[in-house]
Order: C-alpha cells, then structure tokens, then sequence
C-alpha cells in the first residue's frame, strides 16, 4: 500500500512538472525568419530578429532554434 501511495506521489509530481513546461512554452513561438542552428553566440541575432518580427525578445533553445517571446 505504501508502494502505491509513493508512486501515486510521483507521478502528480510528474504531471505538474509538465503541466507547467507546457503552459510556459505556450508564449513562445518559433522565430519565422531565423534559418540554420541557433547557437548561444547567435543570441542577439535571434533576438533582433524576433524584435523585428514583433515580439518582445527571443533566445535559442538547447534544440538550437530561436523561440520568440510572447506570441
């Protein structure tokens, strides 16, 4: 019974953990005129051209694409 309570436990945690990656990736959209990898030194490129495109700012995700903030 205990086994249970402890996996039932862990599994909410696990939900909550992707309920809230989802609705924080919910703002952000992936940059329309950016091409190529997004890497770290392509920063302020990324976030120019998200600028530019009309959103607050942008950044490069470690799967090295520019997401746009606040679509």
């Amino acid at each position: 019974m205990a086994q249970i309570k402890g996996l039932f436990a862990v599994l909410a945690v696990v939900a909550i953990v992707l309920m809230a990656a989802n609705s924080s990736s919910a703002v952000d959209c992936q940059s329309g005129t950016f091409s190529g990898p997004c890497w770290a030194w392509d920063g302020e490129q990324c976030r120019r051209l998200c600028r530019e495109e009309g959103h607050v700012s942008g950044h490069c995700s470690a799967s090295l694409k520019c997401w746009c903030e606040q679509c």
